[in-house]
């Protein structure tokens, strides 16, 4: 027992003087970047790197990458300058199998490298810096993205400027604004520093000189008209995903998101104000440093499209203040270890099992809420009060009692893409329910049993699948009444089956068909329902198109009408859905063998058709322009 003891007492010694030594931490992270990269790209799976590539050979050869057709065809969108495409040719036009090392490679070394070059006051802490950042770089290298540029060059920039270095700084600051207009927010800072308007004239002459460095490629007659392309295809460039910032958090969301201009505008004037107000520490070291991070946090966390990877341009300048303070107290290493475990360890596959993290970030977003709080405690320390305020426990769990139960409000509704075609999936919480007629429903069939279901979790396709979708999954579209927006119909029951499969091996995700019990739960609000005869309303006008004139029946584009309680569109009407299940009498009854179930009503049926607990049945072989169908997946997914 006590050599046992000993033993694992010399492996901890052994473990702790590893991960204290820069060089051994540095080392190994070298070899973790060779191992990723050699296996991303055997696997042919660094897709970044294509499209990076892929776009500055099209550069090269007189082609614009931002053509919107090309884009929408491949749902490749180049969101990078044409100076991009100068810069970095050397690594992009290199043998395939070396430009990917050349570029993972090289932006671990010069991240570390800044690191390193920290003024001395940085000098007990660069370590344990770099250290804190080691998880985040790995997973921003191993996905071969770009913002690990724009957070060392920021990096640079601002040693740069400690040094006196105005020119320099301000070349590396345009450099980085010019390719992705991130690095452009660091000229704020020059303010803190001396000769500012003569920094500020550098940054307008180095950002004309790279303006203009596209124009050294003869093959286009005007080649700032890519410029142009460039801000039309990042106008065109949306997604309806949940983005891993504050603004699409649980809870806040449908506060923020709805007003997110007024809300990064009124932001952005109360920090600058703050900022002013301070401006007697504007000579501070500290100070600095924390504006920095207060400026990157708020760009990451207000944007409207931040994701994981992206947190490391703001991360850098949250450690460098969080060291440099010469007082941390309780509430500083909470949030410091809760950033931690959220974003070094959680996200890094072989520390947790993918669905766990995702689990924790969809159902609780602990990550966005720490880090908001981590930023939060940064201004404070910024613009607060000189003297030491103490804030009691009891307040910070006050405020961690507000705030958890917002994150755990509501789970993700979740947003896909197939081939440029979004689609969203609507989170349906689980429950018991009475399926089959209401009781005073005198329209009922005898086939509307009532009887107690319970259904575990599930996602609900907020629309019935549309044309756009099934053209991008499948190579021919039936539809009698073509329109992109509108329902896909025609199709039999195997016919949906084989959408399925192939959008499964494409997503490599389980969508099905709704069982019938899940149908009429979601198509009733799920446990928000209000007890509606159709889905959404007592009134059929407001929710369903139906059969009112004869003469004109036709089935309509979706998402037209109002939406139920849970958020889903056409559950009555416009076209006939497809469920998984044989069609039976009586839920005792013996299962069908040749008629599945089709709920909802469509376009050229009575209100009687489109109530939610009616019931039809439907030959598998058949298929009519008024039967469609909408897509499930388990919660699980």
């Amino acid at each position: 027992m006590g050599n046992t003891l000993l033993v694992m007492k010399k492996i901890v010694n052994a473990i702790r003087w590893f991960f204290s030594n820069h060089t051994c931490v540095f080392w190994l992270g070298m070899a973790i970047v060779l191992l990723a990269t050699t296996l991303e790209v055997v696997r042919g799976r660094n897709t970044n790197y294509f499209d990076y590539q892929d776009s500055t050979r099209m550069f090269w050869e007189g082609l614009s990458p931002y053509n919107l057709e090309y884009a929408q065809a491949h749902s490749i969108y180049f969101l990078y300058s044409p100076v991009f495409s100068v810069i970095f040719a050397p690594i992009f036009l290199s043998p395939w199998w070396l430009g990917p090392y050349l570029w993972n490679i090289g932006n671990y070394s010069l991240f570390s490298l800044a690191i390193q070059k920290l003024p001395h006051q940085f000098d007990k802490y660069k370590h344990w810096i770099f250290l804190f950042l080691f998880s985040v770089i790995l997973q921003t290298v191993f996905c071969y993205q770009h913002n690990i540029i724009v957070a060392y060059i920021y990096i640079f920039a601002f040693i740069l400027l400690e040094r006196g270095k105005g020119f320099w700084a301000v070349f590396l600051i345009m450099l980085s604004a010019t390719t992705k207009v991130y690095g452009v927010a660091e000229l704020a800072i020059l303010l803190c520093y001396p000769k500012m308007w003569r920094n500020f004239g550098y940054a307008i002459l180095c950002g004309a000189f790279f303006l203009l460095l596209p124009a050294i490629n003869t093959s286009f007659d005007n080649p700032f008209m890519l410029y142009q392309e460039m801000f039309d295809m990042i106008a065109s460039h949306h997604s309806d995903s949940d983005f891993v910032g504050i603004l699409f958090a649980r809870g806040l969301k449908p506060f923020l998101l709805p007003n997110y201009r007024i809300v990064q505008v009124i932001l952005f004037i109360l920090l600058g104000i703050a900022f002013f107000v301070r401006y007697k520490r504007w000579h501070q070291l500290e100070f600095r440093v924390q504006a920095l991070a207060v400026l990157t946090g708020f760009m990451i966390l207000f944007s409207d499209c931040p994701e994981t990877h992206t947190y490391i341009i703001a991360f850098p300048f949250y450690a460098m203040a969080f060291w440099l303070r010469q007082e941390r107290n309780w509430i500083d290493w909470t949030l410091f270890w809760s950033l931690v475990v959220n974003f070094c360890i959680l996200p890094t596959d072989v520390l947790c099992p993918v669905w766990l993290h995702e689990y924790i970030h969809e159902t609780f977003w602990l990550d966005v809420y720490t880090y908001f709080l981590c930023w939060l405690r940064i201004i404070w320390w910024a613009v607060g009060p000189e003297e030491k305020v103490l804030i009691p426990k009891k307040a910070m769990t006050v405020l961690l009692a507000l705030l958890i139960p917002m994150a755990i409000q509501a789970q993700n509704n979740k947003t896909f893409k197939v081939k440029g075609v979004s689609f969203k999936m609507v989170y349906v919480e689980g429950g018991s329910f009475s399926m089959g007629a209401f009781p005073n429903d005198k329209e009922a069939d005898a086939d509307e049993v009532r009887h107690q279901v319970r259904l575990n979790s599930f996602y609900m396709g907020e629309t019935e699948v549309t044309q756009a979708l099934w053209e991008a999954v499948m190579p021919k579209n039936r539809s009698k009444n073509k329109s992109p927006q509108h329902p896909v119909e025609y199709v039999t029951y195997d016919m949906c089956k084989e959408f399925i499969s192939r959008l499964n091996s494409m997503s490599g995700l389980h969508f099905r068909l709704p069982s019938e019990a899940e149908w009429e739960y979601a198509a009733r609000g799920g446990n928000k329902s209000k007890g509606y005869l159709y889905s959404g309303s007592n009134n059929i006008a407001e929710v369903a198109n139906y059969l009112k004139d004869p003469n004109h029946a036709a089935h309509q584009p979706v998402a037209q009408l109002k939406p139920n309680e849970l958020g889903l569109y056409d559950m009555s009407g416009n076209v006939w859905e497809w469920c998984e299940d044989w069609y039976r009498k009586t839920p005792q009854s013996k299962p069908s063998s040749n008629f599945y179930v089709i709920r909802g009503g469509a376009y050229d049926c009575d209100p009687k058709y489109c109530r939610v607990s009616n019931r039809f049945m439907y030959d598998q072989r058949r298929r009519f322009r008024h039967v469609g169908f909408r897509l499930a997946l388990s919660a699980r997914e």
